[in-house]
């Protein structure tokens, strides 16, 4: 009763929404790049901006979620780089199934979720790690999968233009310097923090729709086993290790076992790092993430 309770109440919404952005684009044929750069670049960092701007978590909390980002990454990075070895995969697949790995879904997926479950409080600690997690793949993802291409200057070009990152440090320091925005800023600022998590799901559901073939069913299956139940494991083994309070190891746990984020597909696609391996971790991982994340919320929030 507990995981029907969970699955219709705080996964089901997302769903939802994430159909209607299939339909969407199935139906009426609508592109999906005009709100995947909306959500990317206006409605993602309004709200990193605000929530970091406006929350009240200590300087050693957000040391630690930042920490627990940092250790994450570095953790799948090492475990993926031995499971390809051990595999023999080629510099090509080894580079997508790190991409995959590495890469989570702490935006499209998991805000909305850790919000529904968890609330406003769940949310900032989510927001945290979404602004790490979003960093970790303009600059990590980016090299993986430029990695003996000359792409050095593509991914510092990259860096420079997420804004996510530039969002977060601005409203942190809004929050230390105790500096309210104008009424008429906040307000529209706001307006379109709002936006943001139906934009996100959306834009998720139209990618499915568009990614649907998948090929290197192997590999795929490899990427997925990796980013779904090995980084909700290395996430849980690491936050022990932190000492975090109740709140932050819930929400953090969630963004941790979420699928592979889309954005992967992009980067694989520029830097011809096998993107038909992404696409299908993607696909894959997201219609799993359902049942183990439902799983999952309904021990956390017995």
């Amino acid at each position: 009763m507990i995981v029907l309770n969970v699955f219709l109440d705080i996964v089901m919404p997302v769903v939802l929404v994430i159909l209607c952005g299939m339909a969407l684009c199935h139906f009426k044929k609508t592109s999906i790049e005009p709100i995947s750069q909306a959500a990317l670049y206006i409605f993602s960092p309004a709200l990193v901006l605000l929530g970091m701007a406006d929350t009240d978590l200590p300087l050693e909390s957000m040391g630690k979620i930042v920490a627990f980002g940092v250790l994450l990454t570095a953790s799948m990075y090492v475990i993926a780089r031995v499971v390809c070895f051990a595999l023999r995969m080629n510099s090509a697949a080894r580079s997508s199934v790190l991409l995959a790995a590495l890469v989570m879904n702490a935006g499209n997926l998991s805000l909305p979720i850790v919000s529904l479950a968890f609330g406003d409080a769940g949310l900032d600690r989510a927001l945290v790690l979404f602004a790490v997690i979003a960093l970790a793949a303009a600059t990590l993802g980016v090299f993986i999968a430029a990695h003996g291409q000359h792409g050095g200057l593509a991914s510092l070009k990259a860096v420079l233009q997420q804004p996510i990152a530039y969002a977060a440090v601005g409203g942190l320091a809004l929050n230390l310097l105790e500096i309210d925005l104008p009424p008429m800023v906040l307000n529209a600022t706001e307006l379109l923090a709002t936006a943001a998590f139906p934009a996100m799901l959306m834009v998720l559901g139209g990618n499915l729709m568009q990614h649907r073939g998948i090929t290197e069913w192997r590999t795929v299956a490899v990427a997925v086993s990796l980013r779904l139940w090995v980084g909700l494991a290395v996430g849980y083994g690491l936050l022990l290790l932190l000492g975090v309070d109740e709140l932050t190891r819930n929400a953090l746990l969630v963004t941790a076992s979420a699928p592979t984020a889309v954005v992967v597909i992009v980067i694989a696609t520029e830097f011809k790092a096998r993107p038909e391996v992404t696409t299908g971790a993607v696909v894959v991982s997201t219609v799993l993430a359902l049942p183990t994340l439902t799983a999952l919320l309904s021990v956390l929030t017995r």
